[in-house]
């Protein structure tokens, strides 16, 4: 006989007073609820390694870059770290700095977040039961908030102050701080004031922004600039996990084209100032499996105090594909240092190089090709150009930045150049390769022009010979691709 046993359901009291003390119950728990996602958890990771004091968390509308800010803000502010927590952490109270773009901004977002919704303050990220003082704003703002004070787990106090960038540069001038958190993207004068208050406390900062402003000072600073010091944490509407794939793509819809990338991946928005105006989807691919037969190529940008940067490309002839499947980057080393990594991809890949390798090292007096030359690497004989025309000399196409842009261009919107999608620096340098005045901005482009390089020669792209071992037969000759009978 078989027995069926219905588990017992509970249900709580059909009472609506119950109802509500659950629900105050579950918001006066809001930090300890919070359970960050991968992006969000290596945002607050990263600022725990040493030497990084200043973070910024770019990312889509609505997908979590406040709240993730707003929580580590109550932990620094408290002292109540998780047990998953791996970030910065302060042993005493803190002295910081929340700020937005103006008062009403302030009070709705990170005010929010932090001390809960208008009457109800204790809801937010901040339990209730540390809250010791609140001072209102008297500027105007109803409910705007001038300074809480908190108590730390230290048995000391916290204090954070709400700022706007509105207030003007001399308002953001005498304090010494722990922690600015910059909600929204600030002008380069407040951001640069704002980090000047952390010196003397070796103090951090962090923003949360949709980059809607385009390659502005800040975002430059982070992106192409990269001061030691610096890191930045990219989250897109993919690594947002409360959003289904169908919200996703109706979100993402939603959107005017030009807005895309910065709304919904975090992507600076050039609008018609990019270069690739593609979705970066439509190139992206899983590492592939190169066959034997496919030639590969690898491209080479030369430079020093920006990155030296390669790639290498396989080329699927039957398809006219090209895959670029590596890359690397590095500045202020010199052609030994490169020629190892490039060799170690493949000593036998031919090398495109640029017509700046017909240089002269300035010590040596040795052009730079020929440095390459010299450690090994499989330089090719003459600078990257365009296929001649037919019937011209090798060497007569040019070297035109548009006409290989463009090549690249037509590849990508025609599926003939996918990128492997564990290549971030190729990524990175994709998303931000824009122009300004009508010319393409050469800046934080390294990986692109070797990319450019490389298609410019994938005509001299080869398949790996290998020898043959075998002995030497009577009425046969030796070649590089086996035994051949004589004539």
């Amino acid at each position: 006989m078989i027995v069926t046993v219905t588990p017992p359901t509970f249900a709580l009291p059909d009472d609506p007073g119950i109802e509500r003390q659950v629900v105050h119950e579950l918001k006066r728990r809001t930090l300890e609820l919070y359970k960050p996602y991968p992006k969000q958890r290596l945002f607050h990771r990263t600022g725990g390694q040493t030497g990084i004091n200043a973070r910024l968390l770019m990312a889509g509308n609505q997908l979590g870059k406040t709240l993730s800010a707003a929580a580590e803000t109550a932990m620094h502010a408290t002292g109540l770290y998780p047990d998953w927590w791996d970030g910065k952490r302060f042993k005493t109270g803190i002295k910081g700095w929340v700020a937005g773009a103006t008062s009403q901004t302030t009070r709705d977002n990170p005010q929010r977040l932090l001390m809960g919704e208008v009457g109800e303050w204790g809801t937010g990220m901040i339990p209730e039961r540390y809250i010791v003082d609140i001072k209102k704003s008297l500027h105007g703002v109803p409910d705007a908030i001038e300074t809480v004070t908190v108590k730390h787990t230290s048995g000391t106090v916290s204090r954070l102050t709400f700022k706007t960038y509105d207030q003007g540069r001399l308002r953001w001038q005498g304090e010494t701080l722990d922690l600015v958190w910059y909600d929204e993207e600030p002008p380069i004068d407040i951001y640069s004031e704002g980090n000047t208050r952390l010196q003397v406390r070796d103090g951090i900062s962090y923003m949360t922004f949709t980059p809607l402003l385009g390659m502005s000072e800040v975002v430059a600073r982070f992106l192409q600039e990269k001061p030691p010091g610096s890191a930045v944490i990219t989250m897109t509407i993919e690594e947002a996990e409360h959003y289904t794939p169908e919200q996703r793509a109706k979100i993402i819809a939603g959107y005017p084209a030009h807005e895309r990338d910065a709304r919904a991946r975090g992507t600076p928005m050039m609008g018609s100032g990019r270069v690739f105006p593609i979705d970066e989807n439509l190139i992206i691919e899983t590492p592939v499996e190169i066959p034997p037969h496919w030639p590969r190529i690898a491209g080479l940008d030369i430079g020093w105090d920006h990155p030296t940067a390669c790639v290498w490309i396989a080329w699927d002839r039957d398809t006219d594909c090209l895959h670029v499947y590596d890359s690397y980057k590095l500045k202020e080393q010199t052609p030994v240092i490169h020629a190892a990594a490039i060799k170690g991809r493949g000593v036998w890949i031919p090398v495109a190089w640029p017509h700046d390798g017909l240089q002269h090292e300035k010590g040596s007096g040795i052009q730079i090709a020929n440095q390459y030359r010299t450690q090994g690497v499989n330089m090719l004989r003459f600078h990257a150009t365009h296929a001649p025309e037919k019937g011209k000399k090798e060497g007569t196409g040019g070297y035109s930045l548009e006409a290989g842009v463009s090549e690249m261009l037509i590849r990508m919107q025609t599926g003939r150049l996918k990128v492997s999608m564990n290549l971030n620096d190729w990524r990175e340098e994709f998303r931000l390769y824009h122009r300004k005045d009508g010319l393409i901005v050469k800046k934080n482009d390294d990986i692109m022009s070797a990319t450019r390089v490389g298609i410019m020669m994938i005509r001299h792209a080869s398949v790996q010979v290998f020898r043959s071992t075998a002995p030497k037969l009577k009425g046969f000759r030796q070649t590089d691709r086996g035994m051949g009978v004589l004539g």
